[in-house]
Formats: C-alpha cells, structure tokens, sequence
C-alpha cells in the first residue's frame, strides 16, 4: 500500500474500511471455483518513473481516449463502476485535499485555522498503487490485476511535502484469466521485486486457502514433481526434488555412529544425518515479476519470473537469527 499516507482523510478512510466485513467483490470472487487453489490480495505501490506510466494514462485520460474512476481501495471498495471525465476527477480530489492550516498566537495557540487548496504537481508523478491477485491455477502461480491507482504528491502552497494522495483509478480489468497481448505490443514498465510473508500473522490478504496451506505448501507438489525448476543461490546450478531435499542446512544435524562391523560396541566413524526439507520451515518468498502496460487496452500485466526462497539455515549446531534465501524456484 501506499507508504506516505499522510493526509487525514485517506488514513480516516482507512481505518473505516477496516472496521467493515469484506465481502467479495466483482473482482475477486473468481476465487470460489474449484479449480483455484490459493489466492491473496498482494497490491503494492510501484515506482514506473522509467516509462512514465502514470504521465502517459494522464495524457489519455485527457484526450477522452480511456476512462478512470473515482480512487479504488482493493477489495475494500464495492461501489459500483462509475467513469467520469477528467475535469470531474480534478474537481473533486482538489475538494477532498483542502488541508486546515493553524495559525498561532504570540504565546502559540491556535487562534484560527485558515483551509488551503494543496498544488498539483505532475512533475513527480511517479508512483502507482497497484491492485493485484495472486492465485494458483492448477499448480501454476499467477497474477490478475484488476485496476490501478496513480498517487499524486501533494504539496502546500508553501512547498512542504505533506504526503501522496490516491488521484485516480484506471485499467480496470474485469476479467481475471484474459490472456496478455504478444510482449512486442507491450510497453515495459519496470522489474519488481516483492517480498510475500508466510507467516500467518504477517501473511498477504488472504482470499482462499485450501486445507490451510500457505502459497509455498500449494506449489510444493510441484516442486517435487519436477514440473517448477529449482536453482541454487550461490552458483544458479539447477538442481533436483531429491538433492533439494537431502540438504543439511534445513535442520539440525544429527551425529549417527558408524559401528566397527567386527565389534558392535567399536564406533569408528559418524554419519551427518538431517530431516527432509519441511516447507513449513520456508519464512517468506520474493516474488521477480517483469511488469507491462497494454496502451490500445489500457490494461497492466506481469511475468512472474522466479521467487527466491527464504528460511533460516543452520550451520553446524547454530540457527541462524534471520532468514535468507536458500534456493529460488524460476517458472516456466
């Protein structure tokens, strides 16, 4: 989500929503067929300065030639589609941002608050809140997104920085499976990286579990059916289900005493012994993703390249404190 929230009425705005009970909405209910396995909401706030995603929709927006929306907030927003022109849009986000400003005594109390009309300033109109849905398709990991929201700096009268503001939304997508044009077609955005927690109290908004398992324990079948290439870190080496698994640096090893064949007392050597990888013991993954912007379209879609892998190791006797990426899965 976006990280400045500074503004009063968008953190109000906030804190209503989550007071409320989440219903599905016409984008997310797709997620109650069968044939779906795991989804969770994971929107971000992306930086597309590079190909000036946010300044190209503007322009579009203002030759008539796509539609935008009053600003959506994810699955926390069930009002119904309605476009309006850019004109209106304008309007009504200067209307919402008319920040109170106090004005001070000599002794330092506020004697009046006068209300102040924040400045536009499209010259860093750099980041975008992007809403999107992971999900797991028969065995495969994919991402839906089904609209966008550009953030507009806004600053006073007097220069300062007071935090982004939601402008508005666009690209909306109503269809979750529709395939994305050839790459040739498509205007490249940007690289991301995305780090996804599996802990459930610091997980992703989740839309659907089966049998309580977490996105790595859904696609772990893969893993171990060959049908997801696996590479280790250090070397980018692929490796198999089987050498994954035997990897001592999962859990504490275990000493097993090689006995003397001629003596059954008479150890003469020991064997380093470790359980199979448990993927419970997998913290979080970091999601690669190649983002695109379909201009004809006006639609945002993206490769999930690979994911790195974290869990804490053990070296020796020791567990390490924090976790690092042990092996990175690279999808077809």
């Amino acid at each position: 989500m976006t990280k400045n929230l500074t503004v009063i009425l968008l953190l109000l705005s906030n804190i209503s929503f989550a007071q409320v009970k989440l219903q599905p909405t016409q984008f997310d209910k797709f997620v109650n067929k069968p044939k779906i396995e795991w989804a969770a909401y994971a929107s971000d706030t992306f930086n597309f300065d590079n190909a000036d995603l946010n300044n190209i929709i503007l322009t579009k927006m203002y030759k008539n030639e796509i539609k935008g929306t009053l600003p959506r907030e994810s699955r926390n927003d069930s009002n119904p589609i309605k476009y309006l022109p850019m004109t209106e849009l304008n309007s009504i986000f200067h209307f919402g941002f008319h920040i109170p400003i106090p004005i001070y005594d000599s002794l330092g109390n506020v004697v009046e608050q006068k209300r102040e009309t924040p400045k536009i300033d499209t010259s860093k109109f750099t980041t975008t809140e992007v809403s999107q849905i992971l999900y797991i398709e028969k065995g495969k990991l994919k991402s839906y997104i089904p609209f966008v929201t550009p953030t507009l700096p806004i600053f006073l009268t007097t220069g300062a920085y007071i935090g982004e503001g939601f402008y508005f939304s666009t690209c909306y997508n109503f269809k979750y499976c529709k395939k994305a044009r050839k790459k040739s077609k498509l205007i490249f955005l940007s690289q991301t990286r995305k780090m996804i927690m599996l802990n459930p109290e610091q997980s992703t908004e989740k839309l659907k579990e089966l049998y309580g398992k977490n996105l790595l324990e859904t696609l772990w079948p893969q893993v171990l059916a060959n049908k997801i290439d696996v590479f280790t870190i250090s070397d980018n080496k692929k490796i198999s289900p089987e050498e994954l698994g035997n990897s001592q640096q999962y859990s504490q090893p275990t000493f097993v005493p090689l006995y003397d064949s001629t003596s059954n007392s008479r150890v003469y050597n020991f064997k380093v012994e470790a359980e199979p990888l448990d993927p419970k013991k997998i913290t979080s993954i970091q999601l690669v993703q190649d983002w695109y912007y379909d201009a004809r379209r006006n639609k945002i879609s993206n490769i999930i390249r690979e994911a790195y892998v974290y869990a804490k190791i053990w070296k020796g006797n020791v567990e390490a404190k924090e976790a690092t990426p042990v092996f990175k899965m690279v999808f077809r």
